[in-house]
């Protein structure tokens, strides 16, 4: 990889660490609202991209998280919301 593409890698992965912040305090404001397809939109979101940046983890969370979401699953949606918090923190995403 050239300096310009590692250059250009970081940005993404800046652009992508501000997005998870935004959704990491949006998730838990639709959980309260019952706003299940909005959060499967995210957690879609989030699953596409973590794992371009090396978050494996995150990956696996927000598809679980998208599946719950999707069935209005509202135990394992909020207790995945917990986990994806948990894990873009301890992973300094957030």
């Amino acid at each position: 990889m050239t300096d310009s593409d590692e250059i250009f890698m970081e940005e993404l992965k800046q652009e992508f660490k501000e997005a998870a912040a935004k959704h990491m305090v949006d998730l838990p404001v639709l959980f309260s609202e019952n706003k299940f397809e909005e959060i499967g939109k995210i957690a879609h979101d989030i699953k596409g991209t973590a794992g371009v940046f090396g978050y494996d983890g995150g990956t696996d969370i927000a598809r679980d998280l998208q599946y719950a979401a999707q069935n209005n699953d509202a135990a394992d949606t909020k207790a995945l919301i917990e986990k994806l918090a948990d894990y873009m923190k301890k992973n300094q995403v957030i």
